[in-house]
């Protein structure tokens, strides 16, 4: 089963805005992915890079709450 999932990604700039429309399906296949990452691997890989490490721990963040 495919489940949908659509994004939006309008830059301006500095300012970046993301929409994403999924259906349950891939909500759920998002939250198994997040299993996958090693996210202590990805911080330290991104030690040098302050911008990239706070993004990995939002990802991580926003990966978790799909699946509450």
């Amino acid at each position: 089963m495919q489940g949908s999932f659509e994004y939006k990604l309008d830059a301006k700039g500095d300012a970046v805005a993301l929409d994403i429309n999924m259906d349950a399906t891939s909500a759920k296949a998002l939250v198994r992915l997040d299993r996958y990452i090693n996210w202590e691997d990805v911080l330290k890989l991104t030690e040098n890079d302050p911008e990239a490490a706070y993004a990995a721990e939002r990802l991580h963040t926003v990966l978790q709450h799909l699946g509450q």
